[in-house]
Formats: structure tokens, C-alpha cells, sequence
């Protein structure tokens, strides 16, 4: 039986109130709920820096949920902590934040650190290890050796059944723990999954009330920043996009909850930061940006964003943000000519994204960060001229505008319509990143460009399965290189470069995540007749 931990040692905060870490001093804008003595110790991991975990709002609100949760008690764990709250041995549950596939690291790290095995097999006394996030949504079996369980899709109202079904059987086997936990809709036990079993993703679908920052702290990477999801999920649906066909339908918040939180907010910071696959699509959008405008005349703060659509720029949302102290802002474009748009299912066009550069320019912003996409299914060397000319009409019709091009290479996701199309190979996109690096200086635009390499990599474990578990755990030994990769003598090409046949059946498709495969296929044989460079091995 586990020592019961005792509440008072961790001093729980009201609202607004500091409560004083190894790190530093966290501003809580909720009030941790008073703890049982038999309270179940559990850490809420983020695999990787407390500066880092400390700007995810995915992370802190799911803390949030078990934090205000009588029945448990959690602490944050980072791969800097230095010094527990609870110790290792006392922990019953070890939950991790999972969001990019490369997250692996960090979660190794973390379990090694405090002597805790890899694989789920090997633990006996070890805490149950568990994990969520969109990476794990899509395709867990890369990683299904390593959690004895998984969460499929929103992890905010799943959390508390867990904790109310291990309260059931706490004391009983780690096997019937499992058993139990395995009974719970979106929870993924690997070790005793069946073949013909369906996950059901879970969605929280009442999404009326927003979710924002609970904690707020000088040391994350957004410095005092409060954060608003003010959009989750995009109804776009680009080709190629996880956000986008992972969190459909997409959900809004009601806008006088938005308003709440922003008043909220400014209770203990003078930073919002709204968040959103595409937060201008909210109906209310105009209205959220006049409100701040009203309330920049009470208190002076700063206010940034993740990212605005090209077409739904609008002088309002740039005048908003330059009075809130943004001088940059982001737009995704993608592609540079329609032919390859129409592909991936962006519809954009060149006038809307001359207009909204053009109202960004002429309404105070300093500069645009562009988002582009190279190596995308059927594009050609003609298609990489059109980005480059279209980035030199830009610069040449907004003189003194800061402008750069950010471009990663196309990586096929699960449960998107582009799971069966093949990654470009690496000689090829090498040429393609001269090509723009080279023709975007001469035009005096900024090219930051992703390493092709570890696209490559994140290609190969977004489309893998457990056979890849070996490679996993051995490139973590050798510090996360790509060699160790390359030269595992695995044919990755296999999972990376090559077209998946429609007819083959895949290692995730036990996942139901709300889109059916005729659906996704449908999508992929669209954009097939769009162009027949899309060809089935």
C-alpha cells in the first residue's frame, strides 16, 4: 500500500496569489481544491523544459482538471525538475503531455531519471505511465510498448473518470487496474488491445466555455503571458492538416466567456496571447478585437496571436494588434500557385493574399512571418518558381515591409487524406531549398527553412507501427541523433517515402477519431483526379 501524502506541504494558492517554486513565482488564476489524506499522488509530466511546459496551455489545463480534483494529488514534473514534492516511490499515476512525435525524448528522459522502465512490460511497482495529445490520437503504436495507457482525443473530461475508476481498484493488480481503466471510452491499453477492437476518440463537445491559462509565470517562453483558446479545430480541412481533421468540428467558445477570461486575465498580467488553429473564423472575431481596443483605454497591456488566415485579415485585427505592441504577425499560405492549392483543398487565392499583406503593411505591422509547405504530393520545380515569384510580388508591392518565408517539407500524417501519400525523397527537397534560398535573397526576403532530415524522421514515425519501438528506445541512447535513424538498417523509406495502397489495411486504423476512412479516402482520390502525378505503388 502507498504512504498517503500529506496536503499542507504544497500550500495551495487563492487566485492571484504567488506560491514560490524552485523556479519561480507562479501566478494561479484558479484555487487548487482542498486535498483528501488518501489523496492519489500523481505526476503530470511535459517532456521537456519547465519553461517550455509552463507556455502550454494543453498541458497546465489538463493539470488544472486534476488539481482541482479532491481525490488527487499532482505535481508538475519537467525534465529540469530537480527536486519532487512527492516522492518517486509514492507515485501511483504518471501522465505525460505528448504533442510532437520527437516528445519521445523527453518522456524517456523523465522515466529514466527516476529509474522507471521504458516499456510497459518491465514495470511491476513503477507507477502506471500513461500519455495523450494529438500524436498519440493519431497513430499511438509507435509508441504502444512504452504507456500502459493511452488517451484518445480530448483529455479534459476523460481525467476525472480515470481518477474515479482507479479510486475503484487502486489496491487491486497492476493487470486489473489495466483491465478496468480499458473500460473507459477513448482509453487505449495497448497490452490488451484486440485486433478488431475500436477506439473511440473522445471529444469534448460543450466547448462554450473557453479554456486559458491557470498558471501564469515570468520563466515560460511567453514570459507572464496569458493564454485563450479562442478556436479549436478548423473546418478548412486542408489535405495534409493533423489540426484540422484530429479536432473536427470545430468548436468555438462563446464570445462573453472569451471576454471573462480576458478580463481575467488582466487581473495578473499585462500579456494575452489568443490561440487557435484559426482564430479569425470565430464568428464573433471583430467583436473580441473592439472589446480589447475598450479595454486598452482602462489598463495599457499587450495582446499577440498565433496566427491569422490570409482572406481574414482585416484593418480592425491589424489595428488591434499594433496597439497592443505586435509588430509580426504569421499567415500560412502554403503553396504558390492555384494548381497545387486546389491539391491539398487551400482555398486561397493570390489576390486575397496581396490584399491582406497590402492591410497589414498599410496598418502598422512591421513584417509577416509566411508559412510555406515544399514537397507536397505532385508538386514540381515550376510549382517551387511560383512560391518564389509570388514572395517577390509581395516584397516588390510592400517596400520596407519586413517579410520572411518559413517553409517546412510535407510530412504525411495519420487519419488525413495525405496518410497514403508518400514523403518526397531528400535529394530532391535539398535542390528545392537551394532553389529558394538562393532566388529569395537575391530578393531580399528572409528563407528559414525546417531540416529536411528530421521531417524525414517525423514522417517515418507518424506512419510507423510497434516494429519501430526497438529504434525508438535506441536512438534516445544515442542523444535523439538522426544517424542513429539512418543507420538502423530499418528500410524507413517504407514508412516515409512510399504511396500506401488504398487497399492496405493500417497499423491506426483501429483509432475512430469521428472521420471515417471513406471519408479521408474520398478526400485522397479528389485530390488524386486533381493531378494523376498521385499514383499508387
Amino acid at each position: 500500500m502507498k504512504k498517503n501524502i500529506k496536503t499542507k506541504s504544497f500550500g495551495y494558492p487563492k487566485i492571484g496569489e504567488n506560491r514560490e517554486l524552485k523556479f519561480d513565482l507562479e501566478k494561479y488564476t484558479y484555487t487548487p481544491t482542498s486535498k483528501n489524506r488518501d489523496g492519489i499522488p500523481v505526476w503530470f509530466c511535459f517532456p521537456c523544459t519547465y519553461m517550455i511546459g509552463m507556455s502550454s496551455l494543453g498541458y497546465l489545463s489538463l493539470f488544472k482538471e486534476l488539481d482541482t480534483n479532491n481525490d488527487v494529488i499532482p505535481e508538475k514534473i519537467f525534465t529540469d525538475t530537480e527536486k519532487t514534492l512527492i516522492m518517486p516511490k509514492n507515485v501511483e499515476l504518471a501522465g505525460f503531455s505528448f504533442s510532437f512525435e520527437f516528445d519521445y525524448l523527453g518522456v524517456f528522459k523523465i522515466l529514466e531519471k527516476y529509474k522507471i522502465p521504458f516499456r510497459s512490460k518491465d514495470r511491476i511497482d513503477e507507477p502506471l505511465i500513461f500519455g495523450g495529445g494529438p500524436v498519440l490520437t493519431a497513430n499511438p503504436e509507435p509508441f504502444a510498448d512504452f504507456f500502459d495507457f493511452i488517451i484518445i482525443g480530448d483529455g479534459e473530461n476523460v481525467l476525472n473518470e480515470i481518477v474515479e475508476v482507479y479510486k475503484g481498484v487502486r489496491f487491486s493488480s497492476r493487470d486489473e487496474k489495466l483491465l478496468k481503466l480499458s473500460q473507459i471510452q477513448g482509453i487505449y491499453v495497448p497490452s490488451l488491445h484486440k485486433e478488431d477492437c475500436i477506439i473511440e476518440k473522445r471529444v469534448t463537445k460543450n466547448f462554450n466555455d473557453c479554456v486559458y491559462s491557470p498558471i501564469v509565470t515570468e520563466k515560460s517562453f511567453f514570459k507572464n503571458t496569458f493564454l485563450i483558446e479562442t478556436a479549436r479545430g478548423c473546418p478548412r480541412k486542408c489535405r495534409f492538416c493533423l489540426a484540422s481533421y484530429l479536432n473536427l468540428p470545430a468548436r468555438y467558445p462563446d464570445v462573453e466567456n472569451i471576454k471573462s477570461a480576458i478580463d481575467l486575465g488582466l487581473t495578473v498580467t499585462n500579456k494575452i496571447g489568443l490561440l487557435g488553429a484559426l482564430i479569425a473564423d470565430h464568428s464573433c472575431f471583430e467583436d473580441i478585437c473592439s472589446y480589447i481596443l475598450n479595454k486598452r483605454q482602462e489598463k495599457e497591456f499587450e495582446m499577440s496571436v498565433s496566427s491569422l488566415r490570409a482572406d481574414k485579415i482585416s484593418e480592425l485585427a491589424v489595428k488591434t494588434l499594433v496597439a497592443c505592441g505586435q509588430k509580426h504577425a504569421t499567415i500560412a499560405v502554403e503553396a504558390g500557385n492555384e494548381r497545387l492549392k486546389k491539391i491539398i483543398n487551400k482555398n486561397l487565392n493570390e489576390t486575397q493574399i496581396r490584399e491582406s499583406v497590402a492591410i497589414a503593411n498599410k496598418n502598422g505591422l512591421k513584417g509577416l512571418k509566411i508559412y510555406g509547405m515544399i514537397g507536397l504530393p505532385t508538386e514540381e520545380t515550376e510549382d517551387i518558381i511560383a512560391l518564389i515569384n509570388l514572395m517577390k510580388i509581395l516584397k516588390t508591392e510592400n517596400k520596407g515591409f519586413d517579410l520572411t518565408l518559413s517553409v517546412s517539407s510535407f510530412v504525411p500524417k495519420a487519419n488525413t487524406p495525405f496518410q497514403w501519400a508518400g514523403r518526397e525523397d531528400s535529394k530532391s527537397l535539398k535542390k528545392k531549398n537551394e532553389l529558394l534560398k538562393k532566388e529569395l535573397a537575391i530578393a531580399g526576403i528572409k528563407y528559414k527553412p525546417t531540416s529536411t532530415r528530421w521531417d524525414y524522421i517525423q514522417a517515418v514515425i507518424s506512419r510507423g507501427d510497434r516494429s519501430l519501438s526497438c529504434l525508438i528506445e535506441e536512438t534516445y541512447k544515442h542523444n535523439g541523433s538522426c544517424e542513429s535513424f539512418t543507420k538502423s538498417g530499418l528500410y524507413l523509406d517504407w514508412y516515409a517515402t512510399r504511396n500506401i495502397a488504398l487497399t492496405e489495411k493500417l497499423p491506426w486504423e483501429f483509432i475512430n477519431t469521428g472521420v471515417s476512412r471513406e471519408t479521408l479516402e474520398n478526400e485522397y482520390k479528389k485530390a488524386v483526379k486533381e493531378d494523376v502525378c498521385i499514383s499508387h505503388h
